[in-house]
């Protein structure tokens, strides 16, 4: 049964009991003193009427549209957590609001570890420049790509190529979203890094 349809059902037999009651009243009740009680009746009954299909299929809506994108936010999600690149989103200050579990591997942390923190916990002092330099590229609203080098967890070295894009949100730069690849998964040559 289409989602719905019992919604309308049950409106409909509630209308048709209160049209027959509303025919009873008229039929039992003195002639002048009916028209007065159910002239307004009749109206309100044939304005509901007519909403009712109308509010259902808007109701109808709503709930498609819901699930629609639950189902889209759920393969986004998906497709975040399985890639086997990292995915990074930071806010306005450059701290993580999310990342997935492949960047926390390559930090040897947990996604839990690292979100609320920088990125420059992580980053070499020597190449924290060219963080700094790509950070104040995404706020101007540019992209930028660049190879840096990030201090694991256990004290081991991971080179890296990032790729990051200003994060947009109601007309503004709320922060940045970047994608994260270890040297050693990159083919000679498939990527120009850009350097500062």
């Amino acid at each position: 049964m289409r989602p719905g349809l019992l919604e309308l059902r049950w409106a409909y037999g509630l209308f048709a009991l209160l049209a027959l009651e509303s025919f009873l009243l008229a039929w039992l009740a003195p002639r002048p003193v009916v028209w007065a009680l159910l002239l307004p009746v009749l109206l309100t009954l044939g304005v509901a009427a007519w909403l009712a299909p109308r509010l259902v299929a808007m109701l109808r809506g709503h709930r498609e549209l819901k699930e629609s994108y639950a189902q889209e936010l759920g393969f986004a999600r998906q497709i975040m957590e399985t890639v086997e690149h990292g995915l990074t989103v930071s806010d306005e200050d450059g701290r993580f609001v999310y990342v997935n579990p492949a960047y926390a591997r390559m930090l040897g942390l947990t996604p839990e570890q690292v979100v609320g923190r920088s990125p420059f916990e992580w980053t070499l002092p020597e190449d924290q420049e060219r963080l700094r330099q790509a950070r104040a590229r995404r706020l101007s609203g540019e992209s930028s790509s660049y190879m840096t080098r990030l201090r694991r967890a256990d004290g081991s070295l991971i080179s890296v190529v990032i790729s990051g894009s200003p994060r947009w949100q109601g007309g503004r730069i709320v922060g940045n979203v970047a994608a994260v690849v270890a040297v050693g998964q990159l083919e000679t040559g498939q990527l120009e890094t850009e350097q500062p």
